[in-house]
This record gives structure tokens, C-alpha cells and sequence, in this order.
């Protein structure tokens, strides 16, 4: 699937009328969208929500009902950096490298509002 491809898709997402939950072994489930359903199946990114899910339950996040996770490619090389914040244009609770990464887009914002996983579009 092409990256114009996604980007049209991912376009489409306002709102949600279904929820779905993401599982991995020994941690309470995240919920989230169709949008981020689509991204996780589509893009084959299990591996993200994986990640977001498991920081839940890192000390710097116990509070915070509103995160915003950010995923950007480097512009350098092929590495790729996994932040989260607890609003836009605050400091990073959270900042992730990671070395190799096939994902499709250069960059992805999720949002995390009080265990649900959305696209920003879908708010």
C-alpha cells in the first residue's frame, strides 16, 4: 500500500463508533479506535501499541489522562524517535529511540485520553 494511499485513508477517520482492545501479556488492555485499528493492522504495527501500551505503567505517566505520543523518522538516517507528552509543546515525559523501523509513514501523532487510543481526528 502506498504512503499517498494511507495518508487518503487515514483521512477518513472522524469519530468512532467501534471500540477494540489491544492485548499483550500481563498488562491491562489499551482501547482504541477504527483509526487506530486501521494503522495497527494495515501498517502491521502491532509493535507500536505494544510500546504504548507497556509505558502505561511507567512512574512518569501513573497520572496522565491526556498523552500525546508522537512517532518521527529521523531526517538524518533510518532511525526513528517515540515521545510522549502530556499536551502539545510540553516537555517529553517519555522519548524513545529506536533503531530500525518498516513503518510506512515518517511520522504518526496518537492520542491516549484516559486508556483509548485515537487518531487526533477521531476527538
Amino acid at each position: 500500500m502506498s504512503v499517498r494511499t494511507i495518508t487518503i485513508k487515514l483521512k477518513q477517520f472522524h469519530g468512532s463508533s467501534m471500540i477494540y482492545k489491544h492485548l499483550y501479556p500481563g498488562k491491562s488492555p489499551l482501547l482504541m479506535s477504527e483509526g487506530i485499528k486501521y494503522v495497527r493492522d494495515s501498517l502491521n504495527a502491532f509493535w507500536l501499541l505494544d510500546s504504548l501500551l507497556i509505558y502505561q505503567s511507567h512512574k512518569a505517566l501513573r497520572d496522565v489522562k491526556f498523552q500525546v505520543w508522537e512517532l518521527n523518522q529521523s531526517q538524518k538516517d533510518l532511525t526513528w524517535n517515540l515521545s510522549c507528552r502530556s499536551d502539545t509543546g510540553t516537555k517529553p515525559l517519555i522519548s524513545e529511540s529506536i533503531k530500525y523501523s518498516d513503518f510506512a509513514l515518517s511520522s504518526i501523532k496518537i492520542w491516549i485520553i484516559d486508556g483509548t487510543v485515537i487518531l487526533p481526528s477521531e476527538y
